[in-house]
């Protein structure tokens, strides 16, 4: 039996310790990992458009990118999946797609009280869901010298 993970990506460094630890748990148990980049939410503001959709799209594809390189020593199943939603709403429609096991996401090391109140994807997600939800802290990662 596999055990699906997704993950939410962004290119933070939150983003990319949860991308480390969904590969590391996807290789001891087997499974898919989905890195998933919601570019959903509002598509004005007081009547005035934001950024055209297809600006959001291009950044997303350019994350995954991202985050297929970093894993790509990896040899865990990967897809990767781009959603017009919100990151919540959008993350919860690809585990519910995939039958995933485990969602999983990294922090930007906000306050629990400062998280809660300007609505972290984090804190919504556990709220929001009856699969366990890994919340991975931000860790500093070595920059490479050049």
């Amino acid at each position: 039996m596999a055990f699906d993970i997704v993950i939410g990506y962004e290119g933070s460094e939150g983003a990319k310790a949860a991308l480390d630890e969904a590969l590391r748990i996807a290789g001891l148990v087997g499974g898919t990992v989905y890195i998933t980049y919601a570019f959903g939410g509002p598509r004005t503001y007081s009547g005035a458009p934001l950024t055209p959709r297809h600006v959001l799209r291009d950044l997303g594809e350019g994350l995954l990118k991202e985050a297929l390189d970093q894993a790509s020593g990896s040899s865990v199943r990967l897809e990767t999946v781009l959603v017009d939603d919100n990151a919540v709403d959008g993350l919860l429609a690809v585990a519910q797609r995939h039958g995933a096991e485990l969602i999983v996401v990294g922090t930007h090391g906000q306050s629990p009280i400062r998280g809660a109140l300007l609505g972290s994807t984090a804190y919504k997600l556990v709220h929001s869901t009856t699969r366990p939800v890994l919340v991975v802290p931000e860790v500093k990662r070595a920059r490479a010298a050049a």
